[in-house]
């Protein structure tokens, strides 16, 4: 059985075709398997910017690559022509 990890990022913001970099993920070689999500988030009334919202944007993780350093390249897509609020789930199992 494989020991899995969970990641979670912070929220973020874009939109289009983009790489987000992100190292110094502890145990990530290029055997991990890496799997990510994207998801638009809203304020909950009074509350932080962490509330999930199904807009009408789609958004794709078009590509992962993790690097033997820690490193992990996510190529994301974001159909929208505005910057739109974004939170990234990551699960790392080597």
């Amino acid at each position: 059985m494989s020991n899995v990890d969970t990641y979670l990022t912070g929220v973020f913001r874009g939109h289009g075709s983009w790489v987000i970099n992100i190292t110094g993920m502890k145990g990530i070689n290029r055997h991990s398997k890496v799997v990510a999500s994207i998801t638009e988030v809203t304020n909950a009334p009074g509350g932080p910017l962490d509330y999930p919202f199904h807009g009408s944007a789609s958004m794709f993780v078009m590509n992962v690559v993790p690097y033997d350093n820690g490193t992990v390249d996510f190529w994301l897509q974001v159909n929208w022509d505005s910057i739109l609020n974004l939170r990234m789930a990551i699960y790392v199992s080597n």
